[in-house]
């Protein structure tokens, strides 16, 4: 356009313009409302739609001329010549469309390539990157729940050194959970092997801990109202006292001390720990004691009033009659094996509680034990008019127990037996035999024992209704001693008895034991 410009210029004239303008290809020159170049169907057509656009621009866009789009660039030349005059060029923009087009397919191409790199790189930088955050947050959870489990390391960047620590953190926390839940097991045991009660209260008398014999123990004391109250407020006030106490306490025929002692940290009290024992058999030994002592004291008493007094009398001729010297002296002798006895019983009781006493069991024939028996009693039974049986198994009845400490159990049971029996009753001594033991009853048609008797008949110094017996009284020792020798050969003793019919004592020995 610039040179056909330069050209028309040049020449300063239009009416005749030189042949080279008029071979150029979509060129219109316009002068006074006449065409002087060539002019073509296209040309009129771009030339009368370009002066019907008036727009004033140097550049028009025509569409839709022969379905093509048209470009045209208008020169006004009327300032140099006299007349209206114009130079139009015009470009058909088809193939710059279809350049337009094919570049526009070309990026969208190259651009949905590029998109599908960049995603497909995007995906794999990201599962580089979160696949092992993933892995670290699943095995997190893992291990929140318990389940330890090592991370594979597949680098060495920040994310394989992130791994490595976390294993790392993995390991120690399984150890220390592990060596936590050992030692939780260990105290466990510890406190569940205790005889004593442990319980772990806040200062709002809120149980947080307790063992199983704390928890027993805890019920006891929340069973009754009264109980509840007293217990919930000892342990308050040693929460705001902040010192340790210990007390008794008798509760359904039970006995208990109880030692409070806060859980502080400087001048902050968090709980109270409470160690609960149960010292019924404490209170009840040292009941025992003192009752022991006391009956040692009556029954030594009474034999040593009667030695004394009968010596004193002896001593200063107060009797001087032969037969009442003799009856005195007579006296004397029974109080004085009266005192052997029980010193010598006395002696058995202490030898067995601790255990000192030496047991020899081994096979012994029981039925040559009985014939003993049998020929030592046979006089004082047709003494006393009391008719005596003695009934076992034929041949050699042979088991594991203590010759001796067995037939001071039959003495002292028929000793018994003797002594609440009258003239007509009958003692009778039954010996049976299955494959694992011997059942030994020894039965009299005697006084009996009263109900209310009879679960106290194996106590130290019990002794039922003594005018009921014939003869010397017990020492209230005998049976004790029956069922301790009984109890160290592994069998049980049994009592049956109906006040006014008669007393029946049923010993189960197995036939292999040993001493305890």
């Amino acid at each position: 356009m610039s040179r056909v410009e330069e050209m028309v210029l040049t020449e300063h004239y239009v009416d005749n313009p030189d042949e080279i303008l008029f071979r150029e290809d979509n060129l219109i020159i316009y002068m006074d409302g006449t065409v002087l170049s060539e002019e073509s169907a296209t040309d009129e057509l771009i030339f009368k739609e370009t002066i019907a656009k008036e727009d004033g621009g140097s550049t028009v866009i025509l569409n839709d001329i022969y379905g093509h789009d048209y470009m045209v660039k208008v020169s006004n030349l009327s300032d140099y010549f006299d007349k209206d005059t114009a130079i139009l060029k015009y470009r058909d923009l088809e193939d710059i469309n279809e350049s337009m087009r094919a570049v526009t397919t070309i990026i969208i191409a190259s651009a949905f390539v590029l998109f599908i790199i960049t995603t497909l790189f995007a995906f794999f930088l990201i599962n580089r990157l979160t696949r092992p955050l993933i892995n670290l947050k699943n095995a997190a959870f893992r291990t929140a729940k318990g389940d330890y489990n090592t991370l594979q390391v597949k680098s060495r960047d920040e994310l394989g050194e992130l791994t490595l620590a976390f294993n790392k953190m993995n390991d120690d926390i399984r150890h220390n959970v592990s060596e936590i839940t050992h030692e939780k097991n260990l105290r466990e045991q510890i406190f569940t092997y205790m005889n004593e009660g442990v319980l772990y209260f806040n200062r709002t008398a809120e149980l947080i801990y307790s063992n199983h014999k704390g928890n027993e123990m805890h019920h006891i004391f929340q069973s009754t109202e009264a109980g509840s109250i007293r217990f919930n407020d000892a342990i308050k006030e040693v929460a705001d006292k902040r010192e340790s106490t210990i007390e008794r306490v008798e509760l359904q025929h039970r006995h208990f001390q109880l030692s409070y002692t806060p859980v502080k940290e400087g001048e902050t009290v968090y709980g109270v720990i409470l160690l609960i024992r149960d010292i019924t058999e404490e209170v009840g030994a040292e009941k025992m004691r003192s009752e022991f002592i006391a009956n040692v004291s009556h029954e030594l008493k009474t034999p040593m009033v009667m030695l004394s007094g009968y010596s004193e009398a002896l001593l200063d001729d107060i009797v001087t009659e032969p037969h009442e010297i003799k009856e005195m002296i007579g006296i004397i002798k029974d109080e004085s094996d009266r005192m052997n006895t029980m010193v010598n019983e006395l002696i058995t009781i202490a030898r067995m509680d601790s255990r000192s006493d030496f047991f020899d069991i081994v096979d012994n024939d029981f039925n040559l034990l009985l014939e003993k028996l049998k020929s030592r009693f046979r006089h004082e039974m047709n003494e006393n008019g009391i008719k005596f049986s003695l009934n076992s198994m034929d041949g050699p009845l042979v088991f594991q127990f203590d010759y001796d400490k067995l037939s001071q159990v039959m003495t002292n049971l028929l000793d018994n037996a003797i002594r609440y029996t009258s003239m007509g009753d009958e003692i009778n001594v039954d010996v049976s035999s299955s494959p694992h033991s011997v059942t030994i009853e020894i039965q009299d048609t005697g006084t009996g024992i009263k109900p209310e008797h009879q679960a106290r008949i194996f106590e130290r110094f019990y002794k039922v209704d003594e005018s009921r017996t014939r003869g010397q009284h017990g020492t209230g020792l005998g049976l004790y001693i029956v069922k301790s020798i009984i109890e160290r050969h592994k069998g049980t003793i049994e009592l049956e008895s109906r006040f006014g019919s008669g007393t029946t004592f049923r010993i189960t020995l197995p036939k292999i034991t040993g001493e305890d």
